[in-house]
């Protein structure tokens, strides 16, 4: 690892269950200001009534315990360890899907010649402070690191096997069916290899509104988009895919339904990368440095009206090096700051 990590790199080993004893015991206070935060405050702008959450997370428990129970055993172990109730980080792991707050937020690209993955991570200020990179190894010495919010089993990440995650919220209506994404995110990075990724993804059920752009070390690359009921698959064009926060398969529709900057970022970062120049681990850092102001993804954090006010903007950027196994992650919309690597 390299430089001083701007988020704190928390080491776990084991079984999913061990690992989560050890995720929630070392973030145990950030875990219970987390899981505070938004049962206090974000879940009262849900359209879910607050007796209504206890029931959401039985959904979820049930879904995970019939078609994920790793991740069930997982979310288990961090109740133990971060002394919550378990629904409570259930439901913790389901925010999106609760929320699914019309945010513009997270730029996406993946550049297949360099097999280069990155983002930049929009969401509410007081997160940036709570959140933690988790390293995980399991028994079997497959490794996958991921920045999460503390207690919630994946978010943007890699593994072992050079097999690459981001994240970008999507807006549609959704009666959650399948997986909550970022508990389909903890599958993915224990894939071993990109086919076994994308079959996850298939077979992850519906009712969400999401994407994940998932690509690996060998070039192979995928946007996933989940709109409610509907599921899209596309894939690179020119060796390149950029996403922000509207259906590109819905094509100009999906752009009608633009929540604010999200088109003004993806004709950005697509017109950026058609020009000359190297589509490398630099020219990803360099368009994702970008500020909002310029029409770049970098976003300051500004109060926007939703969310209870609270400021939103870039809370990281992370940019991974799939082919090299190399995860990079910078805290904060300040340029100025380097990223901490972590090399897996």
């Amino acid at each position: 690892m390299s430089e001083e990590p701007q988020f704190p790199i928390i080491e776990l080993q084991g079984s999913a269950r061990t690992r989560g004893q050890g995720h929630g015991e070392q973030c145990r206070e950030r875990i219970q200001r987390t899981v505070a935060f938004y049962f206090d405050d974000l879940f009262l702008d849900s359209p879910l009534a607050p007796e209504s959450l206890r029931g959401r997370a039985e959904q979820v428990k049930d879904v995970l315990g019939r078609h994920a129970p790793r991740v069930a055993e997982e979310i288990e172990g961090i109740a133990e360890g971060s002394a919550l109730p378990p629904w409570q980080v259930y439901t913790l792991n389901a925010r999106t899907e609760i929320l699914n707050a019309r945010v513009p937020e997270c730029t996406s690209l993946y550049l297949a010649e360099t097999r280069v993955l990155a983002q930049t991570w929009d969401w509410v200020e007081p997160l940036e402070a709570l959140c933690v990179v988790l390293r995980h190894e399991r028994e079997d010495g497959f490794t996958y690191v991921s920045l999460v919010e503390p207690g919630m089993v994946g978010k943007i990440g890699m593994n072992s096997a050079g097999v690459g995650v981001c994240l970008n919220i999507l807006f549609a209506a959704h009666d959650l069916s399948g997986l909550p994404v970022h508990t389909l995110i903890g599958e993915v990075l224990n894939c071993a290899d990109f086919a076994a990724a994308r079959a996850r993804m298939d077979s992850s059920g519906l009712g969400k509104a999401s994407h994940l752009l998932v690509g690996d070390g060998s070039g192979e690359a995928v946007s996933m988009e989940f709109m409610g009921d509907e599921r899209h698959a596309l894939l690179p064009v020119d060796g390149v895919l950029v996403h922000t926060n509207h259906c590109l398969a819905h094509g100009e529709a999906g752009r009608q339904r633009d929540v604010a900057t999200s088109c003004a970022r993806y004709d950005y970062v697509t017109a950026e990368l058609q020009r000359a120049g190297a589509q490398d681990f630099a020219r990803a850092v360099e368009l994702l440095s970008t500020s909002a102001g310029d029409g770049g993804p970098l976003r300051p954090y500004q109060r926007i009206g939703v969310l209870r006010n609270h400021p939103v903007g870039s809370c990281a950027t992370v940019v991974m090096e799939l082919a090299e196994k190399r995860f990079h992650v910078r805290r904060g919309p300040q340029v100025g700051r380097g990223f901490s690597t972590i090399q897996l």
